[in-house]
């Protein structure tokens, strides 16, 4: 793909997304100069950008959209709800083009009629009419004489009519805006870019008025101009100002018409004057035959020069007849004939300033500008550069066992001690490596966040429901990965909210509530760990309700109901097929929804817990790790096999001693620090052979799994380390209870437990 193209592409998503964000913002505040401001100009910077590809469609939408957003910039036009969600459809329709573009590096077959759809909607909600042009030049006078002269003058018009013997001669009439500068347009620059200009004129828009009076910030000129381009590449130059643009062919008879007599440039008829005053001085006999055929020979080699040697001819016949006569009136009378009458009325157009000069700084001004700060990379470069820190990891962690087999093996204390002293020094290394690429890998959730201002408003308009989004926290920055996998779960979320936990506004109004519900978005960052929660000033949930609901879902037995708590009928929520929705939408109540969320958090390392008040609200809290790239593991031994524990579902290695152990029916159990925490013997788990019993105490691994405390029976307890895991691929990837596999510095793969299955 083009370099340009791509870096359109990504710049377009960025405006498109500040665009949203400021239109939205601008509805709820009207009065937000900052936001209108940044508004028009995400708008204008993208329909200049459109204009290096053939996009015009997408082109044409966007100016039709800026010219709205100028109008309420300048209070001319009041926003509107219906406003807002056509042109948050023109963003939509521009996201969707931008993408297909990304892909195809063209706008779609259809791009053309659903532009003009577009713009004629646009253009319906103008509160001013429509955009003052030009009218056609001939369609209020018999012929264009006096304005071509007075536009062009002679020379031009000259000069035009030469070259209409041999190309088509098109009219262009521009009259920009008044407040054309304050939208960043250029008239004069764009007027001198027509492709192959033959003339060009300034004319004014209206009569100048006193010094006193005069806006220099208003644009009051208008431009004419003569060109032998195609009509299409006019209007592709035109593109972003159609309406102010009449474009009209001329024949070369037009051009004629406009003066009568030859068309030629001013130093040929001022060398035909000269000829005729020369004719006119009395002379000698003796000269008269050679200064007669003298002039005839100037005037014919000067026509000839201006494209008119059919006209020489008829010279020669004047020359005979003056030679004849013995009088040079026939020939001057001729010579007469070929030139054009003055015109009272005909000006010469000023010559247009010098653009080369354009975009050179003053003397003393200075052009440098600041180095960009930011580079954009390609994801993959990046996740290749994560994979060889990995490499590098396992690579660091063998160190440790080479220090181990030197001072065993081979005896070698001294040796042992330095590859322990180096691999200090590596790890160092490595880790602030490890820890600068994954900066480069951290996004703020806010990328997640902002998508949902747009979201809430549509849905709360759609459900007749009044609803303020409140986000907190946008900056916190998680894994790329991480923020990635935040948005469905999130999406399930505040649907269920503004469907299930938001009341409508006379129910709010009966509860003593304000019409307007709140729903927040809150991140924060917690140890290595980020927390994400939704929470809404609803209804919140019954747990009678949701109790009853499981028990006719079949999701829970009436012993399981008799002693279910409160709280752990409101985790029921994310049972799998779980609702409380009456009817079916299209917004919630089909079934599904809650236990996806519960497993994409889990999928990506996390947790999930939803708390509630009736009649107060909903809480709904994720906890994510802070990257899934790097996962800390802690090895624990069953006999001579090594496994892996994630590190954030451990709550404590305890040894207890083995009379402490106590038989609840078929399941064990143990007091730790005043409360029963149920024991499960790893071996039992793993279906692997039970050790015999040695020594008095048993190594015990407490985790939290599935919001309960479980304490896991070990051989023994081993170290934690960072590792990069990998997922189970080929044939083992249907089997349950291992989250993936790691490679330890001494060549060995550590199979790393998934106890969310296992237990």
């Amino acid at each position: 793909m083009n370099e340009l193209l791509v870096q359109f592409v990504a710049e377009a998503g960025d405006l498109l997304r500040e665009a949203g964000e400021d239109l939205l913002a601008l509805e709820r505040t009207p009065e937000n100069e900052d936001a209108i401001n940044r508004l028009f100009r995400s708008v204008h910077t993208l329909k200049g950008s459109s204009g290096l590809f053939d996009v015009q469609p997408l082109t044409r939408i966007l100016h039709a959209a800026e010219d709205i957003f100028q109008d309420v910039r300048e209070h001319k036009l009041a926003l509107t709800p219906e406003m807002v969600d056509l042109t948050l459809k023109t963003l939509d329709q521009v996201g969707q083009w931008i993408e297909y573009l990304d892909q195809t590096e063209k706008l779609p077959a259809d791009a053309a009629p659903i532009a003009t759809d577009l713009v004629a909607e646009l253009r319906g909600h103008f509160t001013r009419g429509p955009v003052e042009a030009l009218a056609n030049p001939f369609s209020s006078m018999e012929h264009p004489a006096g304005s071509l002269d007075r536009w062009f003058g002679k020379d031009a018009i000259a000069d035009a009519a030469k070259t209409a013997r041999k190309e088509a001669i098109t009219l262009v009439s521009y009259l920009p805006e008044e407040e054309c500068f304050f939208k960043g347009e250029d008239p004069l620059h764009l007027a001198m870019q027509i492709p192959q200009l033959q003339a060009l004129g300034v004319a004014e828009r209206s009569p100048w008025p006193a010094l006193y009076d005069l806006n220099p910030f208003n644009c009051n000129l208008g431009f004419h101009a003569l060109s032998t381009a195609d009509r299409p590449e006019l209007e592709t130059l035109f593109r972003y100002v159609p309406t102010q643009v009449t474009i009209t062919e001329l024949a070369a008879s037009a051009l004629a018409v406009s003066a009568p007599g030859l068309m030629l440039p001013d130093v040929v008829e001022a060398l035909l004057r000269e000829q005729i005053d020369l004719l006119e001085l009395d002379a000698p006999a003796e000269e008269f035959a050679g200064r007669v055929a003298s002039a005839a020979r100037v005037v014919a080699n000067a026509l000839r020069f201006a494209g008119h040697s059919e006209n020489a001819a008829t010279l020669e016949a004047a020359e005979a007849r003056s030679l004849g006569a013995g009088s040079s009136a026939p020939l001057r009378g001729a010579i007469a004939d070929l030139l054009r009458p003055e015109v009272a009325s005909a000006s010469i157009m000023p010559d247009p300033p010098a653009f080369a000069e354009e975009g050179r700084s003053a003397p003393g001004e200075t052009t440098e500008r600041a180095p960009s700060r930011t580079l954009r990379v390609d994801q993959q470069k990046v996740d290749s550069l994560m994979n060889l820190i990995g490499e590098l990891v396992v690579a660091k962690n063998s160190l440790p066992f080479l220090a181990r087999r030197a001072e065993q093996q081979f005896g070698s204390r001294e040796l042992g001690r330095e590859i322990k002293d180096q691999y200090g020094v590596i790890d160092r290394i490595a880790q602030e490596l490890q820890g600068a690429v994954m900066a480069i890998r951290m996004m703020p959730v806010g990328q997640v966040f902002q998508r949902f201002p747009r979201l809430v408003r549509d849905l709360a308009r759609k459900l007749g429901k009044q609803v303020d989004l409140v986000i907190e926290g946008e900056d916190t920055e998680a894994d790329k990965n991480v923020i990635e996998s935040l948005f469905d779960p999130l999406l399930h979320m505040v649907r269920n909210s503004l469907d299930h936990g938001v009341e409508s506004p006379e129910a709010r109004a009966a509860c003593g509530k304000p019409g307007a519900a709140k729903v927040k978005l809150l991140a924060r960052r917690d140890g290595d760990q980020v927390v994400i929660e939704v929470v809404d000033d609803g209804r919140g949930i019954d747990p009678e309700v949701i109790k009853r609901k499981a028990y006719e879902r079949g999701l829970i037995d009436e012993a399981r109901l008799a002693a279910i708590t409160d709280d752990e009928a409101t985790m029921l929520v994310f049972a799998a097929g779980f609702s409380t929705a009456e009817s079916i939408s299209d917004v919630s109540g089909r079934g599904v929804g809650m236990d996806v969320v519960r497993n994409a958090v889990e999928k990506a390392g996390g947790r999930i817990a939803m708390t509630s008040v009736k009649g107060a609200g909903t809480t709904v809290r994720i906890d994510l790790p802070l990257s899934m790239a790097v996962s800390r593991v802690m090895t624990v031994a069953l006999g001579k096999n090594l496994f892996g524990v994630p590190m954030d579902l451990i709550e404590g290695i305890v040894k207890v001693p083995r009379s402490d152990v106590v038989r609840i029916k078929t399941s064990e159990a143990f007091v730790l620090r005043d409360r029963v925490v149920p024991l499960v013997r790893l071996t039992q788990l793993l279906e692997l052979p039970d050790e015999a019993a040695a020594g008095e105490e048993i190594a015990v691994l407490v985790v939290r799994v599935n919001g309960q405390t479980v304490g896991l029976g070990i051989s023994a307890f081993g170290e934690g380390m960072e590792v990069i895991l990998k997922p189970l691929e080929g044939m083992l990837a249907k089997i349950t209870g291992y989250a993936g596999t790691a490679l330890l510095g001494d060549g060995r793969v550590l199979l790393v437990l998934d106890l969310k299955e296992l237990i």
